[in-house]
This record gives structure tokens, sequence and C-alpha cells, in this order.
């Protein structure tokens, strides 16, 4: 599993929603949290697939996907596929603005991992359940 480490998104001071960054090479796999996190405010997600209109990210039940998180951690995503994606403190409901510039790292699971290569993956179960 080839990883490439992204820095950022950015929640400047005072702000509540990231900019946005560029996931168009694999699926998010890991999420680090800022050391300096406010609070209990839940982390959420904006995405496109242009990089310029982006939308609140949903679950199939139509809750909101949102991680309770911990500052200075790291959460391990079950392979979020996006192209571009934005970090926000709160809900789109409730947003929390951060006191100060809060940075995030991002691991993307990169599929391939060279020009023309293609990788599939195949669970087998053999026997009984």
């Amino acid at each position: 599993m080839p990883l490439t480490i992204i820095n950022g998104p950015i929640i400047q001071a005072g702000e509540s929603l990231s900019d946005g960054i560029d996931c168009s090479a694999g699926a998010i796999v890991k999420i680090t949290m800022p050391g300096n996190w406010n609070g209990a405010a839940p982390l959420t997600f904006q995405t496109s697939s242009d990089g310029i209109m982006y939308n609140d990210m949903f679950m199939p039940d139509g809750r909101e996907l949102a991680y309770t998180v911990t500052a200075g951690t790291g959460i391990f995503v079950p392979r979020l596929t996006t192209g571009f994606v934005k970090f926000r403190s709160g809900t789109r409901e409730q947003p929390k603005p951060q006191n100060e510039l809060r940075e995030f790292a991002v691991a993307i699971d990169v599929v391939g991992g060279g020009a023309g290569e293609f990788t599939v993956r195949l669970d087998h179960h053999f026997g009984g359940a």
C-alpha cells in the first residue's frame, strides 16, 4: 500500500472550514489532528469532484459524516474516497470556529503506485463463515 502524505488542509484562525486539498490520487486512510484543536468540536467534511463546487458529506442514512476527535491524534479512516476535500470544525448546522490556525495531515493510499499500473485487491473466503 503506497502512501502519500499531504500537509493540510488548513483551517484559518477564526474560521470553521478549511481550504480544499486534492485527494484524487487515492483514498484517505488516515487523518492527523492538529495538537491545538479546540475542545469538543466534531470533524465533518465537504467534498468536490473539481475543487470548485463543494458539498457537505452525508452517510447513506442521511446523517452528516462526522468524527469525534481528540487533539494531536491520528484517525484511521475506512478508505474515504473523494476528489477534493475540506475539513470543518463542527457540523454544517453548528460550525465551531477555531481560535488559531489548525493544520492537518492526510495519508492517501495511492492506488497503483506507478504510471499505467492498475491494482486489484480481492478478499478470498474459503470454507465456513
